[in-house]
């Protein structure tokens, strides 16, 4: 590739990404490109980095040319074969791996790059800090030593205590057996309790007076607890089973009561307008989903539609012409705030070179009053607990004389439900009407009394 005398220089901030860089030099329009990070900068200590520039140089058909005097990145270039220069204007080389102080083998295979504790002697802990917070991927560390365990002697080791263990639990042959006194002892002390025992017992039986003792108790209440199923669907109780026949005694009534309406409800409209698309971010043509966010004066807005914004044009690294498309878009909400004239957008998910600009009217607020279904549902079941009462008193005076009216089995049940004013409706509030039949169980005492005397048998 003939030289350039005139190459272009990069300059990156030491919290850069690869991908920038990557962008920029495709971008250059120069044929030789030089790239020149802060000190502090860990971007280019990374093999995976050198590795990507040199392929999208390759690919661009470009002269990287790295700037750097960091140990690390020089070392890693030389195994790279990467064009290196102490400062932008500085012939540029190869460094040879095998002159450079603490160098670490490089190849172009991909294979970790193993950099020694000496290339970062002069890197201070302070430096160290600062760049793991801006860059997350990098890793400094202190000191390394290395420890060889053996395994095999551990092993040996272990073997040998089993070992000792077990031929200590062993007992020699030719040992003499002493015999366990104790055991026979503790076995004689049994058989002679219980021997005393049932000489004891007979002789109570034989010579002790005996005597009849007759004891009269005061009697006393005690509860039953009787389980049993009330089935209004049967006619004839079954006493064994415990289901006992029953009757349905119900009572119908209209109900109606007011309601008060609690919501609110802005009904006004949402601003809307065209704004111009400015892209200076990007060289390659791309789309705006519709739906994107947009904020200008800390509003909200959504773009109604795609929008197929074309690259931008670059000189030099420098943004010369920006890439420029129209699309309309709506407030998020309603009100006269969203109504802005030549305001300035940002867009949701694109950095500061991608705006918007133009201006939004149509926007209105109007608050009114609205039913909710709380409202609603409130008045309803008000109404019918307040007429739960006199239901319960009349439905007990339906029984017969010889029936017993269950007051636990007291039902509702609610059917023809209508509100004057629904849910949602401007109102200031309506009327709900609806039928409720309140219900209970009764059955004869005759056949309560058969289920009792079946289980207390």
């Amino acid at each position: 590739m003939p030289e350039n005398s005139n190459p272009d220089v990069i300059y990156l901030e030491s919290d850069s990404e690869i991908t920038e860089a990557i962008d920029k030099l495709k971008a250059s329009d120069s044929s030789e490109v030089r790239i020149a990070v802060p000190a502090r900068s860990t971007m280019l200590q990374s093999a995976i980095n050198l590795k990507l520039l040199k392929k999208a140089a390759t690919s661009t058909h470009k002269k990287l040319v790295v700037v750097s005097g960091d140990k690390a990145t020089v070392s890693m270039a030389a195994g790279l074969g990467i064009l290196i220069a102490k400062n932008v204007k500085a012939e540029p080389s190869v460094p040879v791996a095998s002159s450079l102080s603490g160098s670490m083998p490089v190849d172009n295979k991909s294979e970790p790059v193993v950099i020694d504790q000496s290339d970062f002697d002069d890197y201070s802990p302070s430096d160290a800090a600062e760049g793991s917070q801006k860059n997350s991927g990098s890793k400094n560390s202190g000191s390394f030593e290395k420890k060889h365990i053996s395994l095999k002697d551990t092993n040996k080791k272990s073997k040998a205590s089993k070992k000792d263990e077990v031929n200590k639990n062993k007992r020699n042959p030719n040992e003499p057996k002493v015999p366990n006194f104790m055991g026979l002892n503790k076995k004689i002390a049994i058989f002679l309790g219980i021997l005393a025992g049932l000489i004891l017992i007979a002789l109570a039986y034989t010579f002790l007076p005996t005597a009849k003792v007759i004891l009269n108790t005061k009697a006393q209440k005690t509860p039953v607890n009787v389980q049993f199923t009330l089935d209004a669907g049967t006619k004839k109780t079954d006493a064994e089973a415990a289901i006992v026949a029953a009757d349905q005694i119900t009572t119908t009534k209209d109900l109606s009561a007011q309601y008060s309406a609690t919501g609110k409800k802005d009904v006004g409209t949402k601003a809307s307008g065209t704004i111009t698309i400015s892209n200076c971010s990007n060289s390659d043509d791309f789309t705006i989903p519709a739906g994107t966010s947009l904020t200008a004066s800390g509003q909200k807005f959504g773009l109604n539609a795609s929008v197929a914004v074309p690259g931008a044009k670059f000189n030099n690294g420098v943004c010369s012409k920006a890439g420029t498309a129209s699309g309309s878009i709506t407030a998020s909400a309603n009100g006269d705030s969203y109504n802005i004239s030549n305001g300035a957008f940002s867009i949701a998910g694109y950095d500061s070179k991608v705006t918007g600009s133009g201006s939004t009217t149509g926007g209105s607020s109007k608050v009114v009053t609205v039913v909710t279904q709380a409202d609603i549902d409130k008045a309803k079941n008000d109404m019918i607990a307040n007429a739960t009462e006199g239901a319960k008193q009349e439905l007990s005076k339906k029984g017969n004389d010889d029936q017993k009216v269950f007051a636990e089995t007291f039902s509702t049940e609610v059917s023809n439900v209508n509100a004057t004013a629904p849910e949602g409706s401007e109102s200031s509030g309506g009327t709900i009407s609806a039928r409720v039949k309140y219900s209970e169980l009764a059955a004869a005492k005759s056949d309560i009394d058969k289920v009792f005397e079946t289980q207390l048998k």
